[in-house]
């Protein structure tokens, strides 16, 4: 819990598409690189795959061949406690 709360707290900092690409991530927890790609495109995210890329070496994101995650500690917080939404 202690981990995902540290992971959490970096990604409210977050601005911009980095923001807008890891709650999506944070709706859908676990999605394919083509449709995380397409679906980012339709909510204005210019270039997603850069993004995602960025949020993944920032280690708020995992990337297991061609599917992004959130990580492993947030996805046990969601599943304990319910949907997750970044303070505004």
């Amino acid at each position: 819990m202690y981990e995902a709360s540290k992971i959490l707290s970096r990604a409210e900092r977050l601005r911009g598409e980095a923001r807008i690409v890891f709650q999506y991530f944070l709706d859908n927890i676990s999605v394919g690189d083509l449709r995380a790609i397409q679906e980012l495109k339709r909510k204005g995210v210019e270039d997603p795959l850069r993004v995602m890329i960025r949020l993944v070496l920032d280690g708020l994101l995992e990337k297991r061949g061609d599917v992004f995650n959130l990580p492993r500690p947030v996805r046990c917080l969601i599943e304990e406690k319910g949907p997750i939404r970044l303070k505004p």
